[in-house]
């Protein structure tokens, strides 16, 4: 009974050695699993901006300054494309606010610069776009709160462009000399000068001006987008920017090389508009924990992403993947170590019974030993040197210990363990070798001091 007595220490020990190896695996846990949760997941951030729409084409104002013009308003949702986070998608909608009319939203009123040419038109536009957005980050120092961007893209923009032919007394006419009367300019004589009523009743695709005949009042555009961004707070962030929309038609003012208006001739191969902006961004959505570490990362100069990959892709991160190499398809812990659901040491996918009773001791497939076969191992009393062998083999083929790794001579990492040099290593020996572990006075491992029981049992 002395063997058994022994061997229940040992066990002991070994459970002792266990637990100090779950409680070190459950403190990883904890903290690749808080790694895990503020690993950041972006939502997409929500923007509004208001500001001044001016208009370049054959018909121009007499200003040429960005901050006069008509108000139009801009709402944006963009959402990260990069791992450094310095590209964002947008998605973005560009509308004119009504005009002091309120029966229209008005963008242009113009009046040519020369005097003696005078026109006048009016257009909705509405675009709907999609950009990338770039800024320069990297390239700025992290005390600078101020972040220039720039974005390009490409937008589908409509119109609808209308004049102001008509008054209460009927229709009018623009002279060459800059004035508008109530008759055409044959009639010198007869005609007065009269003053348009401000409403743009007259869409200028179906009006007697147009001799280019139906046109399509919508187009593609390309808007470049430069500025400056500030980050008011974690979740707000203004902009001031302006726009530049590279239209591909030449509709919008009704003038072109075949249709000229009252002298005013084509001298722009496109009409073309622009948008000086101030905007509000919030991040209504993001975990703020997820901002926090993003500011983080920005701040770490030189920050290597490499460390964030996954070799194995199994989605944890190698810096924090304890099972590198995992087959593909294997479903991981938070570790990257596959599942074990029954707790045997066999990971599910190997694993041939996978509802082991807690406790059992398992074979390498994972199939329960039956306890009749475990205790009629234990409850041997000492064999004599010479029989050990023979014990061994019978307990090889009736199916005990096939789970285990079968040993030759000591392993040599365990040699020192052999103090008399008998070449076998005894329980003694055994417990002195733990001893000496947990006082750091040797190089074994947790892993090692399993193998050391393996092979104990195995001799």
């Amino acid at each position: 009974m002395k063997l058994i007595n022994k061997i229940i220490s040992f066990s002991i020990v070994l459970t002792f050695v266990g637990n100090l190896s779950a409680q070190e695996l459950d403190w990883e846990k904890m903290l690749i699993e808080d790694v895990e949760n503020i690993n950041p997941v972006y939502m997409p951030v929500v923007g509004v901006g208001v500001g001044y729409l001016n208009y370049h084409g054959d018909i121009r104002n007499n200003y040429l300054t960005p901050l006069v013009g008509n108000m139009a308003m801009k709402v944006n949702v963009h959402a990260f494309i990069d791992q450094p986070k310095h590209f964002k998608f947008n998605l973005y909608t560009l509308f004119t606010i009504p005009g002091d009319n309120g029966t229209k939203m008005t963008v242009i009123q113009r009046n040519y610069s020369d005097p003696t040419k005078n026109f006048r038109f009016q257009t909705d536009i509405l675009a709907f776009g999609v950009n990338a957005h770039y800024d320069f980050d990297h390239f700025i120092k992290k005390k600078y709160l101020f972040r220039p961007f720039i974005s390009a893209g490409v937008e589908f923009l409509t119109f609808s462009s209308k004049a102001d032919l008509t008054n209460t007394n009927g229709q009018f006419y623009y002279w060459d000399d800059g004035t508008i009367r109530n008759l055409p300019q044959e009639n010198e004589t007869q005609a007065s000068i009269v003053k348009p009523d401000g409403i743009y009743e007259t869409d200028l695709r179906t009006s007697s001006l147009n001799t280019t005949g139906q046109y399509n009042q919508y187009t593609l555009s390309v808007p470049v987008d430069v500025g400056i961004e500030y980050a008011i707070s974690n979740r707000t962030s203004i902009r001031l920017g302006y726009s530049y929309h590279f239209n591909f038609t030449d509709n919008i003012d009704n003038v072109t090389p075949k249709n000229p208006i009252y002298g005013i001739t084509d001298n722009r191969k496109f009409d073309n508009i622009s948008y000086t902006y101030f905007s509000l961004h919030f991040d209504l959505f993001s975990d703020p924990k997820t901002i926090r570490i993003n500011r983080l990362l920005l701040e770490i100069e030189d920050f290597d992403y490499d460390l964030l990959g996954d070799e194995d892709g199994d989605m944890v991160r190698d810096i924090n993947d304890k099972c590198l190499g995992t087959p593909k398809g294997v479903e991981v812990d938070t570790t990257g170590c596959p599942f074990d659901m029954d707790q045997d040491g066999v990971p599910d996918y190997l694993d041939k019974d996978q509802n082991t009773r807690s406790g059992a001791i398992v074979d390498k497939n994972g199939v329960e030993i039956p306890d009749d076969l475990v205790w009629a191992n234990l409850n041997q009393e000492a064999l004599p040197r010479d029989q050990v062998e023979a014990f061994i083999s019978v307990m090889n083929n009736i199916g005990y210990g096939s789970g285990r790794r079968q040993y030759g001579e000591i392993p040599p990492k365990f040699k020192t363990l052999d103090t008399d040099g008998d070449g076998y290593i005894s329980f003694d020996e055994v417990l002195r070798a733990i001893d000496a572990f947990f006082d750091f006075d040797n190089d074994l491992t947790t892993e090692d001091i399993y193998e050391l029981n393996d092979f104990f049992f195995s001799q």
